[in-house]
């Protein structure tokens, strides 16, 4: 790998520093620089943190997005690079502890469990006639409120009664769904 002369450091570090002063003005340009500028040194500073290709990509785009939500911090007196660098550092530590917390609850397994057929559920038979088991004030709260997508404030005002009533009984009507489905 070839390394990159002192001077030149030095120059791109004032040059970052320079195009921050000037984000945070307001200049789009210098917005847009500085974007490219610090893309591929995100890119060599997030692989190891990264799963693989796609998840490098979406570790860049937190840290832009972190970035550009944090920038207002920035103090322009200071180098820009450890400043940024610190913030990628987090949003990658932070992706990688969500990362293991979704590995520790999720079970790997040989052989994908068998993918329900139709022939399991019927062709939804069995679901109306859950449906015709309950009392007919749940029926209704449930047909307004989740088949036909109303509001509550609209199904009570169908229903013809008070939307403390209508989730009263749409509530009693989800756990009389799940018990009747569940036997």
């Amino acid at each position: 790998m070839k390394s990159a002369a002192p001077s030149s450091l030095g120059d791109r570090a004032r040059r970052r520093t320079a195009l921050m002063r000037r984000v945070q003005e307001g200049d789009a340009d210098a917005y847009r620089a500085l974007l490219d500028d610090i893309k591929p040194a995100l890119l060599n500073l997030l692989r190891r943190w990264a799963a693989n290709r796609d998840e490098l990509q979406d570790l860049v785009q937190e840290v832009l997005l972190a970035l550009h939500r944090s920038r207002h911090t920035y103090d322009p007196l200071q180098p820009f690079e450890p400043w940024l660098f610190s913030i990628a550092r987090y949003v990658a530590t932070r992706s990688q502890h969500r990362r293991m917390r979704r590995m520790s609850w999720e079970v790997l397994v040989d052989v994908p469990p068998d993918q329900p057929s139709e022939s399991d559920f019927g062709t939804g038979s069995r679901f109306e006639e859950v449906l015709g088991q309950l009392p007919p004030a749940q029926r209704e709260a449930f047909v307004l409120l989740k088949l036909e997508g109303l509001s509550v404030e609209e199904a009570a005002s169908q229903a013809g009664t008070t939307t403390a009533a209508l989730k009263v009984r749409a509530h009693r009507a989800y756990a009389a769904i799940k018990a009747l489905l569940h036997r």
